[in-house]
């Protein structure tokens, strides 16, 4: 690949058509990003992130070798983009590289990126060799993390690795073979049941016997017979419309390049107020709930990236169903929150009271944010055996001792 390049940088409306919205470009390891000005003055305009509603056509981002931050947020993180990466070919540090290889084929949300010629529409051919490697799964998608998963096509009958051209609906996350790290599907499979439970909103989970995927055996012998954990893709409709999303951490311009970053560059009281006022303050009592359940499970993977707004009419943002939730603490006993709660990010030292300056913040209200923590906590506790369906004896157990240690309870 030369130095230079462009990518044509497209977004799918709710009604499937596409839009030019602008280039990615690369000089020698300087990478930016510019909108197609016709992009601003299409009627029912398609929103690409909240980052650029405010400056509009005036944004100008440049980055060397990594790319602009909202668009680095689209490529997947640690152990997956090196396995990514070595299946596509290119270093893993060259994001130009690795979302040219990527963005045709499945990127988060709405998004598609395609290498053109003198910022022309038309998608340059491949050169023979270059194309897509249909058996290779790595190169199916791009999702954001570091667990080993795959973006498949299917249902809960059956799953494969989808063919060219095809996006996956389904996101199938692998089990840990890390020692200590047993039971990682089954654990957040658990969680998932349990934030359904308390009227939480989530994608279709189920979990599955690897060996029983269709195109992915150099992956699933590797397995054993340990089970993985299928989810819905919330950013795919049932007609294999892309449904555009982005996550707190694009709105908020979070840096990729630190890997704290989305832990430390803001906390739950951000959080809230930017639900709220994105979404609406309803929706901040829906990230209450969200953060108490994550307190309880003990949770400290509720980063700036795991939380994301879907634009369903592809204007207006909604608070995404729950994603990534597991009780960590199981794996990583000295774990915290993560972010930042009223100062603390310690699980065994939050209170209702914790969530006061949340409300207030958020214009949701300070007692009213205290009262909405002690009732989310209340239908957590009522439904809490159901992390029986899915937890060892042993596990479960640990998980409810826990409980006496948590000031939110008292």
């Amino acid at each position: 690949m030369s130095s230079d390049g462009a990518l044509a940088v497209q977004l799918q409306r709710p009604d499937g058509s596409w839009v030019d919205v602008g280039w990615l470009e690369r000089r020698d390891q300087t990478n930016w990003f510019s909108f197609s000005e016709e992009y601003w003055h299409i009627r029912d305009r398609p929103v690409l992130g909240q980052a650029f509603e405010e400056s509009g056509l005036r944004w100008k981002s440049r980055s060397t070798v990594t790319l602009p931050r909202w668009f680095s947020h689209l490529l997947p993180e640690g152990p997956l983009r090196e396995a990514v990466a070595r299946a596509a070919q290119v270093n893993a540090a060259r994001e130009f590289e690795l979302i040219s290889r990527l963005g045709l084929s499945d990127l988060p949300g709405g998004i598609r990126a395609f290498a053109v010629e003198d910022r022309e529409w038309t998608p340059v051919p491949a050169a023979p060799g270059t194309e897509e490697r249909i058996d290779d799964p790595l190169l199916k998608f791009s999702l954001d993390g570091a667990q080993l998963k795959f973006s498949l096509y299917g249902t809960s009958k059956g799953l494969t690795v989808p063919v060219k051209g095809q996006a996956g609906n389904f996101i199938v996350k692998f089990p840990d073979n890390r020692p200590g790290f047993d039971g990682v599907p089954e654990a957040e499979a658990a969680s998932l049941r349990l934030a359904q439970a308390i009227g939480i909103p989530t994608p279709e989970f189920f979990l599955i016997n690897p060996a029983t995927i269709t195109g992915l055996e150099e992956w699933t012998s590797k397995t054993g017979a340990k089970q993985a954990l299928a989810v819905r893709r919330f950013d795919r409709s049932t007609d294999q419309r892309r449904v555009h999303m982005e996550e707190l951490a694009q709105v908020l311009d979070i840096p990729t390049v630190n890997q704290n970053a989305k832990y430390n560059k803001a906390n739950f009281e951000v959080v809230a107020a930017v639900i709220g006022g994105l979404v609406g303050i309803d929706a901040v009592g829906e990230a209450i709930d969200r953060i108490v359940l994550n307190i309880l499970l003990g949770n400290g993977d509720a980063h700036l990236k795991n939380w994301a707004f879907l634009y369903l009419d592809g204007k207006n943002p909604k608070l995404s169903p729950v994603y990534d939730i597991l009780p960590t603490v199981l794996y990583i006993p000295e774990d915290d929150l993560g972010m930042n709660l009223n100062k603390t990010k310690n699980f065994t030292l939050i209170t209702p009271s914790h969530f006061e300056q949340l409300g207030r913040r958020s214009s949701f209200g300070a007692s009213q944010a205290a009262d909405r923590a002690r009732l989310t906590v209340e239908k957590v506790m009522a439904n809490w055996s159901i992390l029986k369906d899915h937890l060892t004896r042993d596990k479960y157990s640990e998980l409810d001792k826990r409980l006496k240690t948590l000031a939110l309870l008292r």
